[in-house]
């Protein structure tokens, strides 16, 4: 999400500068448009073999599993004769889930019982992309060899997860929340809500949380404790992901220790696999 402009409270994006060095691909989108794993692939790779032609080490930062999975390993692109994408099918499944939740996960479960194991049932996005490939392949996504094409051998990269304790991370999540209403999450999600968001950056935490306050209704603090929920459900998701990704590291951050502490031990961790 914080590849869009325009949402600084939303997505809670970095500058584009930070410690003297350059942060790359934030601020840099139209919330009209759709943004995607394959997209950042492609526009990260780009930035990475830049960086290393300059004798740089680049930085993945961030929670997004899938977006650094498509990157380190591919995605499925399409099958030979067949289109990558149907968006009119794309379009159908989500106002599916819209009219009924839970129904994309029915049918997954039906088509493809394997995949439905892996995708968690409020993960829209990936039940509608396992049931469009489902439609393009003519049988389970979880049955077919994937055209994959990632940077993980090329570039022997070493991840890192920043492991709280569940209680702090659930506490530093609410004090975000109290901040973000505090700079004005409701004027900017008012703002957005006058041009026409793609569905990818309309999805961002606190636009519909915010929105359905705006229209009356939730109540501000029912809004408030439902982002902070949300959001809460979406941290525990990236827990359960990065434990079941390969070759990571997991970092014990305690609710004391400094950002720096922290990039001091990453730092110590990260020359013993040289």
């Amino acid at each position: 999400m914080q590849v869009y402009r325009g949402m600084p409270i939303t997505t809670q994006a970095s500058s584009r500068t930070f410690l003297g060095g350059k942060t790359h691909l934030v601020n840099f989108v139209d919330p009209k448009k759709e943004y995607s794993a394959a997209l950042f692939r492609a526009d990260a790779e780009r930035l990475i073999r830049l960086s290393v032609k300059r004798n740089k080490i680049p930085l993945l930062v961030g929670g997004t599993g899938l977006y650094l999975r498509a990157l380190l390993d591919g995605l499925f692109e399409g099958v030979e004769g067949a289109p990558a994408t149907d968006e009119a099918l794309r379009l159908r499944l989500f106002e599916d889930e819209k009219r009924g939740p839970g129904t994309l996960y029915r049918f997954l479960k039906e088509k493809d019982p394997a995949s439905a194991e892996r995708i968690h049932a409020n993960d829209t996005r990936r039940l509608v992309r396992a049931l469009e490939v489902c439609h393009l392949l003519g049988r389970p996504f979880s049955s077919a060899k994937k055209n994959r094409r990632g940077i993980r051998d090329e570039f022997l990269p070493t991840l890192f997860f920043l492991d709280r304790d569940r209680r702090d991370l659930y506490e530093r999540i609410g004090r975000r929340v109290d901040a973000m209403v505090k700079k004005g999450l409701l004027a900017e999600v008012k703002k957005l809500g006058k041009i026409s968001l793609s569905r990818t950056a309309g999805m961002a935490l606190g636009i519909r949380e915010i929105t359905a306050y705006l229209k009356g209704d939730l109540s501000l603090s029912q809004a408030i404790e439902l982002l902070k929920k949300n959001t809460r459900h979406y941290a525990k998701r990236q827990v359960s992901w990065f434990r079941h990704e390969k070759d990571t590291r997991f970092i014990p951050v305690g609710p004391e220790e400094t950002p720096a502490r922290v990039a001091d031990r990453i730092l110590v961790e990260w020359r013993q696999t040289e």
